[in-house]
């Protein structure tokens, strides 16, 4: 929701669509500098007190930008300013939270708790906005901004009530910052599996992941359905994350992970492929449905092997490195774009998914190869 309000205030000041796509980079950015570092904090401190400070700041600053707002001072720097603080905080505290949630569950509750996680996040990607839509349209920008801070707070309410069943031993993440950050990359470097993982991440973060970037242009060059068709492939897409994380869910443990991420990321390849090459509206909606879908299934059930396979005294650190590849999304976007500018939208994004659909099936054909049958090994009082 603030995104989109933000979004929103920008375009209204500055009617530049540049400056408004600084406001997600601008928040997407400090997850490449800061990551690692945010992973290292995950494994040294209380996970649940860091995202209670994380949730804190972000409350504050909603605060401020509704005030500055209620003030009739906006200014385009404090977007950008207070974005960049945003995205400090989310940086420093997302492996944290994600970190959080295995030290609620059971090991063997793992898949279904991140799966229940991806759903939460999916489901306000799709509420948010349209809530956050209908408020600015009666409400204004400047009382939209309180509501969605007051919003932050029963989140607090309910961080603080958590009870995590296992902590993490400060001992085995004392040392220097740096010594801590060198051991998470060498325990991704020295387990097979989290290398393949990870680059089976960067496969789907760098070619088909960031297709929705580019659903502007199709809705407009490619489809003709201007900005109403653009809402409904958008919520059609979130519609599709959504039951991609319950299906992830539902499937729990009986698919091996490594045939559940061929067969989604080879199905979210084939099917943005046809969307690409669609010019009939419904079908696209359909495709880019399937598409999310797809991509999201694949991505949850990623993260989920990453958090199980880890012991939990180094998680923090190795979670910090997923983010930090999922921080390689607008590359992957600009890649994207610069390829519709040179040849047109729907070549570019149907090569890109051929190029994904290629690195999915190598990265499982290598990681057979070289991965030995290995067991997640977390010590049983994690």
């Amino acid at each position: 929701m603030q995104m989109l309000i933000r979004g929103w205030m920008m375009y209204q000041l500055t009617e530049s669509p540049l400056m408004v796509a600084m406001v997600p980079a601008t928040m997407m950015m400090p997850m490449l500098l800061l990551s690692l570092f945010g992973g290292v904090l995950a494994d040294r401190l209380d996970r649940k007190m860091i995202t209670l400070a994380a949730d804190g700041t972000l409350l504050a600053s909603f605060l401020a930008l509704f005030a500055i707002s209620a003030a009739g001072i906006i200014a385009p720097w404090h977007i950008l300013a207070l974005s960049v603080i945003n995205g400090i905080t989310f940086s420093l505290a997302v492996s944290a939270r994600q970190s959080l949630v295995s030290g609620l569950v059971h090991r063997e509750q793992m898949r279904t708790a991140v799966g229940l996680s991806a759903t939460t996040y999916n489901s306000a990607q799709i509420v948010g906005p349209a809530i956050g839509g209908i408020m600015l349209s009666i409400m204004g920008t400047t009382w939209t901004l309180g509501v969605s801070a007051i919003l932050v707070i029963p989140a607090l309410v309910l961080y603080s009530s958590l009870n995590p069943i296992h902590h993490t031993s400060v001992n085995d993440a004392s040392g220097s910052i740096t010594d801590n950050i060198k051991a998470g990359i060498s325990y991704v470097f020295e387990h097979s599996t989290l290398r393949f993982l990870m680059l089976g991440a960067i496969v789907m973060i760098l070619t088909v992941g960031p297709f929705q970037s580019l659903m502007p242009v199709f809705a407009e060059e490619v489809l003709n359905v201007g900005a109403g068709g653009l809402g409904v492939l958008m919520l059609a897409a979130g519609v599709g994350s959504l039951a991609g994380s319950l299906t992830v869910v539902a499937i729990g443990e009986k698919v091996s992970h490594q045939k559940l991420e061929l067969a989604f990321g080879l199905l979210a390849s084939v099917t943005l492929i046809g969307f690409a090459l669609s010019s009939w509206y419904l079908l696209s909606i359909s495709l880019v449905t399937i598409t999310a879908f797809a991509a999201t299934s694949y991505m949850v059930v990623n993260m989920t092997v990453v958090q199980v396979y880890c012991p939990d005294y180094i998680r923090g650190r190795v979670v910090s490195i997923r983010f930090l590849v999922i921080g390689l999304m607008p590359f992957g976007a600009l890649s994207m774009g610069a390829a519709a500018e040179a040849l047109n939208a729907p070549i570019a994004v149907a090569l890109i998914a051929v190029i994904g659909a290629v690195g999915f099936a190598a990265v499982q054909l290598v990681s057979r190869i070289f991965t030995k049958a290995e067991s997640p090994k977390v010590p049983n009082n994690q």
